[in-house]
């Protein structure tokens, strides 16, 4: 709300909660019908690996070229007026297409430009999602709260969307961009419905006693900058994001021709397959943060890095369809509980007023890597084979692992969320000031948030 001393006491979830649970759930079932029909129209038309990794790569794209103004965009605007023209501009963009898939041929260039519309509309979307539930939740019920978005996200997403994406693409082939049209313009008239305003009440050019309309956009961009280069944990943790999604990118960008090609599975399975996989997400975000909570957060994050290097390779040398599926699953889970951790700290350790701007800044760093991992899968698959992106990104992830390893240190973790703790605790005093009622209890709690994304698994 416009106020964080606004937000309801630990121990319930206020109605704003449910609404923003309700639209999300809705739009996720649109994603996954969208997940799957992308892929699937894009190998009946061509087999060319290039041609299908550039979806990747465009769709991605965006995070590089705008995620730095965006987030001075968040920071200087409602919040929810961001989403609701998100979602309400990328409801027009997949329904336009779906038009066009109805009545004309397609050609390869609309999916294209189909995956940069999209992407864009997600730069404003994700980076404006994560600042919002703290302003409505209170941060010892974020776990719980983001819990019930996560299971719900998957199952929509994952378990319904995915395999209905299946199905009705092969009934018709617009029916499912023509649903995940419908669900995006529902989610955006739900989050119109809700109440208050979501400007943060911080000094949004985080310059004392400067009005934001006076700071230009680029010296806001700076501030954002030097604030995560400043923080060393958080610095680290997306040079190691990088990486990994670097090599995820590699992988997913050729996955449907992997699985339809090398693997033989049919048009009509390649959703269950990935509801299949998507089990792993399921199971980390129920018993993700309960895992974190007993084994610590550097262990959780060492496994959950280490881990993806060996099924990714495994992946690769063994190509026989239950294997991979097993692999993938046990990726989705570590990667999930990765999130659990990097984003919460995130979200514990960044000021609220500068969180648009500072979230940006790293998500251009991590996510800004996507589409160079993209192209390189899709030329890499293209010159050798289907498998060798896998041994490619198998490498990459070591790199990110031993980074994690050499970086992140339990002193580091303690050290910066107690800083944050500190510097928000005069402002917590003033019920009425940005920061109030919004530090945990416990400074080590780790609440857990969920990234919002087709192509991405982890951010």
């Amino acid at each position: 709300m416009n106020k964080r001393g606004d937000r309801p006491k630990a121990g319930r979830l206020p109605g704003s909660y449910w609404r923003l649970w309700l639209a999300s759930s809705i739009s996720n079932l649109g994603d996954g019908v969208f997940a799957v029909a992308l892929p699937l129209m894009a190998a009946q038309m061509t087999d060319s690996p290039l041609a299908i990794g550039l979806i990747a790569v465009f769709f991605s794209i965006p995070w590089l070229l705008f995620s730095l103004p965006v987030g001075v965009i968040i920071d200087r605007s409602d919040r929810r007026n961001v989403l609701v023209i998100a979602d309400m501009s990328r409801g027009l963009l997949v329904g336009g297409f779906a038009v066009v898939v109805a009545l004309a041929d397609v050609q390869m260039w609309m999916l294209w430009v189909l995956a940069f519309g999209l992407g864009l509309g997600e730069v404003f979307f994700d980076n404006s999602a994560q600042t919002i539930l703290p302003m409505v939740v209170p941060h010892a019920e974020l776990e719980r709260a983001n819990g019930y978005f996560y299971a719900t996200e998957v199952a929509n997403n994952t378990f319904i969307g995915m395999p209905l994406g299946s199905l009705l693409f092969g009934l018709l082939l617009w029916l499912p961009f023509g649903l995940d049209a419908a669900s995006f313009a529902i989610a955006a008239l739900l989050a119109m419905m809700l109440p208050g305003t979501f400007r943060t009440t911080g000094n949004g050019s985080g310059t004392t006693g400067v009005s934001p309309a006076k700071v230009s956009v680029g010296a806001d961009v700076r501030i954002g900058l030097r604030w995560l280069r400043s923080n060393t944990l958080l610095r680290n943790l997306a040079l190691g994001v990088a990486l990994m999604n670097l090599a995820f990118a590699a992988t997913q960008a050729t996955f449907v021709l992997f699985v339809t090609r090398d693997l033989g599975i049919s048009n009509g399975l390649f959703g269950p397959v990935l509801a299949v996989v998507g089990a792993g997400s399921l199971l980390a975000g129920l018993l993700g943060g309960w895992a974190v909570s007993k084994i610590g957060r550097r262990t959780a994050m060492l496994v959950a890095g280490f881990t993806p290097v060996l099924t990714t390779a495994a992946i690769g040398f063994w190509p026989t369809t239950w294997w991979v599926v097993a692999m993938t699953t046990i990726q989705a889970l570590m990667t999930t509980v990765w999130s659990i951790v990097a984003v919460s700290l995130r979200q514990q350790i960044v000021p609220d007023h500068l969180f648009g701007r500072v979230n940006s800044v790293y998500r251009w760093v991590s996510v800004g890597v996507m589409p160079i991992g993209a192209l390189l899968g899709g030329l890499v698959a293209g010159r050798f084979n289907l498998r060798a992106p896998y041994f490619l990104a198998s490498g990459v992830l070591l790199l990110a692992a031993l980074l994690v390893t050499s970086r992140l240190t339990t002193s580091a973790i303690a050290s910066a969320t107690k800083a944050a703790a500190d510097s928000a605790m005069p402002a917590s005093q003033d019920s009425d000031g940005p920061l109030a009622d919004s530090m945990p209890d416990d400074a080590d709690e780790t609440p857990l948030l969920l990234e919002r994304g087709h192509i991405e698994d982890l951010l």
